[in-house]
């Protein structure tokens, strides 16, 4: 989604720029845009948190802010994926995202300007990146997944800081994200037409292959069952399901705006998600951080069943929103709109009536629903 959302703002700059735009401010409104919410939160656990409570284990709470103390600054640099996700372990995918969106104009300049090269240079990279993903599961023995009830897996030291961490093991779908944008830019003012039958192939295979990657592990997940696992299976799900689920997302985004969507469409325009979009960044940067501190505070053992499991969940999602929202209204709203006066523009566009107008039929997941350039994280996504 990261992909496509900035594909798709940065192409509309373009066209109307004749190919032109702020390299400088492209970067810094990302930077100013996600940073300083990350950096209050993150300031309070280095300084605040350690002090607000005990239990137990409020070691882990106070260790946890020892290490921001320390290394805060790889983490506001976005390199904490390449120096040690220590302090907010979460935030190493903010660190990737920054990069790739760095990145990102070698992919999207060259669609804009010579389509064929553009779309061969993308091709060619998520091709490479996979082949390269293939080869690292082979020479290291990679698991295919970081599975607790498989705890001899997770003992392979390359598995986290050689691969799950890593920009370029994660870059493919991001780049799949940026064809998408490219087409939807390119059919923007248009809509592609599909028989019935095309229509019910593409979600029958992208409910399968969506089915695969849910559970196609679940035959391995007890060790003491299959304490060796197929390496076949091992090296082709461990390698392709997140650019297979990236390709199932790409779909159904592509179905819904070009009018295909059905019910799916009619769920995921649900306004009731608009409030709750523009919280989820807040929500990722605040709940791993809180159920440390839970697990910390909790004075009596944890009996489990599935009934205390849901109840935990809810419990702890209704939480975390609240948390969000608050956070969302008295620092990151404000500090928003700060940068906005600072940074933004000051001079008035003139209104797009034509292109406004001329965007494809009017569907949940429409054209005019993606942020413009600028705007293309204010849901909040990672």
């Amino acid at each position: 989604m990261s992909g496509l959302l900035v594909t798709y703002s940065l192409m509309r700059q373009l066209d109307r720029n004749k190919g032109r735009f702020n390299v400088g401010f492209f970067y810094l409104h990302r930077y100013l845009r996600l940073t300083p919410v990350y950096a209050v939160i993150l300031g309070f656990i280095a300084t605040l948190l350690a002090y607000l409570g005990s239990g137990p284990n409020w070691q882990n709470v106070r260790n946890h802010s020892l290490v921001c103390r320390s290394r805060w600054w790889t983490n506001l640099l976005y390199i904490n994926n390449f120096l040690g996700a220590d302090c907010m372990g979460e935030t190493w995918y903010l660190a990737c995202d920054m990069q790739m969106f760095i990145l990102s104009p070698l992919f999207i300049y060259p669609l804009w300007r010579w389509r064929k090269i553009g779309l061969s240079w993308a091709v060619f990279n998520i091709l490479g990146l996979i082949g390269g993903t293939i080869a690292i599961f082979i020479v290291w023995d990679l698991p295919a997944m970081g599975f607790f009830t498989r705890p001899n897996d997770t003992s392979n030291p390359h598995y986290y800081y050689g691969y799950y961490v890593q920009t370029w093991t994660r870059f493919p779908p991001y780049i799949l994200g940026i064809l998408l944008g490219w087409i939807l830019h390119k059919t923007k003012n248009s809509r592609i037409k599909m028989n019935k039958g095309v229509v019910a192939a593409g979600w029958f295979f992208a409910t399968l292959i969506g089915l695969a990657v849910v559970y196609g592990m679940v035959p391995y997940l007890n060790e003491l069952e299959i304490p060796e696992m197929n390496d076949v299976a091992r090296v082709s799900y461990g390698s392709l399901h997140r650019f297979a689920w990236a390709t199932v997302v790409a779909w159904i985004v592509f179905a819904c705006i070009h009018g295909y969507g059905g019910f799916i469409n009619r769920f995921l325009s649900w306004k009731a998600f608009i409030p709750l979009a523009r919280l989820t960044y807040v929500v990722y940067l605040v709940h791993l951080n809180y159920l440390t501190v839970y697990h910390a505070y909790i004075r009596k053992p944890y009996y489990y069943t599935k009934f205390t499991h849901v109840e935990h969940y809810f419990g702890v999602l209704l939480m975390v929103f609240f948390m969000a929202f608050a956070i969302s209204l008295t620092v990151e709203v404000p500090l928003l709109n700060l940068e906005k006066l600072l940074v933004s523009p000051t001079k008035t566009r003139k209104p797009e009536m034509d292109e406004n107008k001329q965007t494809i039929p009017r569907v949940g997941l429409n054209m005019n629903a993606i942020p413009t350039y600028g705007d293309e994280n204010k849901t909040g996504q990672f």
